[in-house]
């Protein structure tokens, strides 16, 4: 943080009250992540009167900012919180720290929501392996192992593909539903080729991205040729990730074009595509994160 950022985070006098769109202004959340961390956390206004709206002290502020701060640095929402309110240090637990029992577990609970058609259930157990494993683990080891079965089910004739959407949608929801990162001039591009519909793992990405602090301008599904030239052109960033799941797909993407910014594509679409001098293929979450993440 800048001293005049510094300065003007500090000017906030000691008795003020503020409203939850401004606390969640100055911290670049949405007003419903400050509802939900109320009831899911306890770190709501410190008091309350009935019949009045809700008013935050600047030592409410204070909290949630080092909440925010711990999250962005890839501590899981419930970790951050009950860290905060202890007063402790955090412990950041490496990726891999989940036991297989504990993730096969929830998996059984995952797809048990997800055949019920339940999609708030499923969305909370999401939600719930994001707050205390990060995104990581969750995208490892419960969500992936939970995809690839669903999918084998959904090859065969009259597979449940309304659980599969439910599923993706649940997904998407869940991975919505924690804060992600501020936008900057060290934004990360990402961007489906054009005609790819599979957005997911640039979701989980994004999400992946937040918890360590590096911002995202994501583009979302099938996006044209020209359409993700203008955006390198218009926000010049860093990096740019395109994803493809099909060879077909990624070679209609532009990628010799791309210039002025790092390229790195991701998806095995790009096995076997050769790449322009300079760009990289991701081959997993950790891999990208690692990539992203550094010096760039």
């Amino acid at each position: 943080m800048t001293r005049t950022g510094q300065a003007a985070r500090d000017a906030v006098p000691p008795e003020a009250v503020l409203t939850p769109a401004a606390v969640a202004g100055r911290l670049g959340v949405a007003v419903a992540t400050l509802r939900s961390w109320d009831r899911r956390h306890g770190l709501g206004p410190s008091s309350r009167e009935p019949g009045r709206h809700r008013r935050y002290t600047v030592g409410d502020l204070r909290r949630l900012e080092r909440v925010v701060q711990l999250v962005r640095q890839g501590v899981p929402v419930a970790s951050a919180a009950a860290t905060v309110s202890a007063g402790a240090v955090p412990r950041i637990a490496p990726a891999g720290d989940v036991p297989d029992r504990v993730a096969s577990r929830r998996r059984r609970s995952l797809r048990g929501a997800a055949e019920k058609l339940d999609p708030d259930a499923f969305r909370r157990i999401v939600v719930g392996f994001l707050d205390r494993h990060g995104t990581v683990d969750t995208w490892q080891k419960l969500l992936v192992p939970f995809l690839q079965e669903l999918g084998e089910r959904c090859a065969e004739p009259g597979g449940p593909v309304e659980v599969e959407h439910l599923a993706t949608d649940g997904i998407i929801a869940a991975l919505h539903a924690i804060p992600s990162g501020h936008t900057s001039a060290g934004s990360v591009l990402l961007a489906c080729a054009p005609e790819e519909q599979h957005s997911l793992p640039l979701e989980v990405l994004r999400h992946a991205l937040a918890e360590r602090g590096r911002g995202t301008i994501a583009l979302g599904a099938r996006v044209p040729p020209q359409s993700l030239l203008a955006a390198v052109t218009a926000r010049n960033p860093p990096a740019t990730v395109v994803w493809a799941h099909s060879a077909e797909l990624a070679r209609l993407v532009p990628a010799a074009e791309l210039t002025g910014t790092r390229l790195y594509v991701a998806g095995p679409g790009w096995d076997g595509v050769p790449l322009p001098e300079g760009a990289r293929h991701l081959r997993s979450l950790p891999d990208a994160l690692d990539a992203l993440t550094g010096p760039t």
